[in-house]
């Protein structure tokens, strides 16, 4: 009688062990789901597999806004002269075309540092 009674705790101490392991398995697996869809590691794995498509949409992104925000010349015989302000909202454009897309590139240099100091602590020495 106390035979089958300890073939029946070591099965349920061997279910449990079982169904531990499966939740700590499915906690792992979650995680790890719900790091790949965040927004941010698709954006940056999408980065590392494109560079140079990434790097060409923002040219051309930087040409159309140049494009849209410096205003078209005209003839030489025809160009009146610019007025204080318009020199003013000039230099701003350009001072601030020049501020964002350094503040961009080392926000995004930032965050490759830091993913690749991650994913290199992750692969081990």
């Amino acid at each position: 009688m106390a035979q089958p009674k300890q073939n029946l705790r070591e099965r349920k101490r061997e279910l449990v062990l079982s169904l531990d392991a499966s939740r700590l398995r499915l906690v792992e697996g979650s995680a790890d789901l719900r790091k790949r869809l965040s927004p941010i590691h698709i954006a940056s794995s999408y980065l590392r597999r494109h560079p140079l498509q990434i790097f060409g949409a923002t040219s051309i992104g930087v040409a159309l806004l140049t494009w849209l925000l410096i205003p078209r010349g005209r003839a030489r015989d025809q160009k009146l002269p610019k007025s204080p302000s318009r020199r003013l909202a000039g230099w701003i454009i350009v001072l601030l075309k020049g501020s964002i897309r350094n503040w961009l590139f080392t926000r995004v240099m930032d965050y490759l540092r830091t993913k690749q100091s991650e994913t290199d602590s992750l692969l081990g020495p």
